[in-house]
């Protein structure tokens, strides 16, 4: 063997060797980019509001059941991580932290109380994690950072909402007593707003702890003004469910106004005995959809009873949706799915409805003012 041959064998040799050094070092990171894809779903899987929470979990499920038997994300199968975040700020961020730290997933269904996503959302947005709420936020949660979106209403709607409806009925002495969250306080500021400015007098605005359960001083003085609404807002419907039985018993005739979440809860329902006459905010979304009627169908098949938040369930269908769609388009990049989001999702039709994102990622989704008459739900 010449010289030169010896040359040309060696200069080979550490060739070899460089390339397999490169492909052992990186072999690692070929099979994340292959492996699943992780979406966490951060919601209440227990407490008052557990049903909820099991509800989004399960959209969730099967909306990702259905991408997964259409060959995934670019080949790749979603895998979903659930934790329970409660209702409230300790362990929402707790939730998210461990999904974030722990289970290094980089897009989150939060499907949280209003407090938790706050709470979590410095954690999202320093880590660059996708967070999509498929439940309603107000004011705070529209300002929560460039990594939050909401698919779903705005509380900020619930609170004007309501306060047109009363406008509409011809009401023009009214009243609002809220819990003290974030979610309720939202829709008190709101509706005081809105009902000053259609020329109603908003004679009582008060405010109340959560676990409230004596509300003689309030009920008292809500009949001694002789009201012609009043809107009742509570973070899970017991407090709200309190105050009116009480308002009930003292004789109160004045037309109940409430959230959603107030006639949604079995609980409450056991404290007044029916909702007849009760007037909520329900949010509002595509019901006539034939697709989300198709996959209500398909949740009822598999779960055995249909969801109990329908409005949840489309907006977290839609959340899985364009999460799956953004990342097909753009990669495994959170960075890029969040611009991706923020610009590309205009006159989206989905589960929801017709709706975009502004900039700051949230939908601009509101609500209709609804009574329970003889059993039966009915517009106004």
């Amino acid at each position: 063997m010449t010289k030169n041959t010896k040359l040309v064998f060696g200069i080979v040799a550490v060739i070899a060797v460089i390339l397999g050094g490169y492909i052992l070092a990186n072999k690692k990171d070929i099979s994340v980019e292959t492996g699943p894809i992780k979406i966490g779903v951060s919601t209440f899987m227990s407490g008052d509001l557990a049903a909820l929470g099991e509800n989004i979990a399960n959209t969730a499920q099967l909306a990702a059941d259905e991408i997964n038997a259409k060959g995934g994300i670019n080949g790749r199968q979603i895998q979903l991580v659930v934790e329970d975040a409660k209702c409230d700020s300790k362990t929402g961020l707790s939730a998210v932290s461990k999904l974030v730290n722990t289970d290094k997933v980089k897009y989150i269904i939060g499907g949280m109380c209003s407090n938790g996503t706050i709470a979590a959302a410095p954690i999202a947005n320093q880590n660059k994690v996708v967070l999509m709420t498929p439940v309603t936020g107000g004011r705070n949660v529209d300002e929560a950072g460039e990594y939050i979106f909401r698919t779903a209403n705005s509380d900020l709607l619930a609170g004007r909402n309501i306060a047109e409806a009363m406008a509409k009925k011809g009401y023009k002495k009214v009243g609002v007593i809220a819990e003290t969250t974030e979610y309720t306080i939202d829709i008190k500021k709101s509706f005081e707003q809105k009902a000053q400015e259609l020329g109603m007098t908003v004679v009582i605005a008060e405010e109340f702890q959560p676990n409230t359960t004596d509300f003689r001083t309030i009920a008292s003085k809500i009949k001694a003004e002789n009201l012609d609404a009043i809107l009742v807002a509570s973070q899970t419907g017991i407090s709200g469910g309190n105050l009116i039985k009480q308002m009930n018993t003292i004789g109160v005739k004045a037309p109940v106004f409430s959230d959603f979440l107030l006639v949604l809860n079995a609980d409450v329902k056991k404290i007044l005995g029916s909702f007849e006459g009760i007037h909520f905010a329900d949010p509002s979304y595509n019901a006539n959809n034939a697709g989300l009627r198709d996959f209500f169908a398909a949740y009822k098949t598999k779960y055995g009873k249909d969801p109990v938040v329908p409005f949840h369930s489309a907006a977290t269908y839609d959340d899985m949706q364009l999460l799956a769609t953004a990342i097909a388009t753009v990669g495994d990049d959170s960075a890029k799915v969040r611009d991706w989001l923020t610009t590309n999702v205009k006159n989206y039709n989905g589960f929801m409805g017709t709706y975009s994102l502004d900039q700051s990622g949230n939908s601009d989704i509101g609500f209709t003012v609804k009574v329970i008459k003889n059993g039966q739900t009915i517009g106004m």
